[in-house]
């Protein structure tokens, strides 16, 4: 088992280790992830084609500045595409089919990712076969806690915006002319931080789900960001600045030589894979790093391996 690897690390040696694991362990991690996301892309080309999208080339009128956003719209909104050209049955069972499919092989892509870069942290030899295997394990507890999140997560935003909305509206018909608008920024800023706040507590309740015999995984979250919360979320922001500069680069390139056609979705996917295996490696590696510093991870593991030695 490599104790270096359980040690704490600082904000540099958490990306540099989330670069190492996903490069030694590229061809692996990326044959996993395209085996479980791969139908999801898939039925979206086949609704794309379905629809009379190109297959290698889908452009619109106008200038390059407008057809570039043209573009850009077509390639990212499948259902809109169904919607123009198949009607509302089909949208509906485009959207229900992309749900499902979403909903189950992401999550289980997720998890088998957090279990494969967990193995390579500790150590420990892993397969794609465990992996996944590892992740179906704690199949319905990860889809009910991700529900129970979404639901959170839409309630909350629900209240937001009816806080926002009326009361931004009450605001500025009181005040007039305008003056409302301070105490909306305000309060939109407001809801921001709260979202950021709370969406870091809870963020590492994915992983808590996938070790754990527990879920939601919320409690388990809170205590581990517990004294980390900055630290955390700058890791969050920094991975989420690497992958949109990776994922803007694919996308730029598949919008200018592919446009909205069958084949720029398939680059503009395959980007979106490298970006959610980065992530979720990232994730891990954070992950043991708060296991390490408020649960004594490291020492748990020392003291497994000199029992069963």
């Amino acid at each position: 088992m490599d104790q270096k690897q359980l040690k704490p690390k600082s904000f540099g040696e958490i990306l540099d280790t989330s670069f190492s694991i996903s490069k030694k362990h590229f061809p692996s991690l990326f044959l996993m992830l395209l085996f479980l996301i791969g139908p999801i892309y898939i039925v979206d080309y086949l609704f794309m084609i379905v629809s009379g999208i190109d297959l290698f080339r889908e452009t619109s009128g106008g200038g390059f500045g407008e057809q570039l956003m043209n573009n850009l719209d077509s390639a990212g909104n499948v259902q809109a595409s169904v919607a123009d050209n198949l009607g509302l049955g089909m949208e509906m069972v485009y959207l229900a089919l992309n749900t499902i499919l979403n909903l189950v092989l992401y999550t289980m892509a997720q998890a088998a990712v957090i279990i494969a870069a967990g193995k390579v942290i500790k150590g420990e030899s892993w397969t794609k076969k465990t992996a996944v295997k590892g992740a179906f394990s704690r199949f319905w507890p990860l889809i009910g806690s991700s529900l129970l999140l979404g639901v959170i997560v839409f309630g909350v935003f629900l209240i937001i915006f009816i806080v926002i909305g009326f009361g931004g509206i009450g605001l500025t018909l009181a005040a007039g002319d305008g003056a409302g608008l301070f105490p909306i920024i305000l309060l939109a800023l407001g809801s921001i931080a709260l979202l950021a706040f709370f969406g870091t507590r809870l963020s590492m309740f994915f992983g808590s789900v996938v070790y754990k015999k527990a879920a939601p995984g919320f409690t388990e979250s809170w205590k581990l960001t517990k004294g980390r919360f900055w630290a955390t979320l700058g890791v969050f922001v920094v991975f989420g600045i690497i992958i949109f500069l990776l994922t803007s680069i694919f996308d730029a390139v598949s919008i200018i030589l592919l446009g909205g056609s069958v084949a720029g979705k398939l680059l503009t996917d395959l980007s979106s894979l490298l970006g959610t295996l980065f992530l979720m490696v990232g994730y891990t590696v954070l992950l043991y790093d708060l296991k390490t510093r408020n649960e004594g991870e490291d020492l748990k593991d020392m003291i497994a391996s000199y029992k069963n030695s």
